[in-house]
């Protein structure tokens, strides 16, 4: 859980947005040999991603998801 920007690595199965902020979360994924990477928004209230997942950075986004 984090209220603040941050990167690194982190490995998570879902995320819940808890703040009142649009949150944006990168990550990466690999199955199969091959790694997909991707940005995604989070609105206050939002939850996602329903397998393990490598979260890369969260930062917050100025503009409405």
């Amino acid at each position: 859980m984090t209220t603040t920007e941050w990167s690194g690595n982190i490995t998570g199965f879902n995320y819940y947005n808890y703040t009142n902020r649009n949150a944006e979360i990168s990550w990466s994924f690999t199955t199969q040999g091959m790694t997909l990477t991707g940005t995604d928004c989070a609105p206050p209230g939002d939850g996602f991603f329903y397998v393990p997942m490598t979260v890369t950075k969260v930062s917050w986004r100025t503009h409405v998801c």
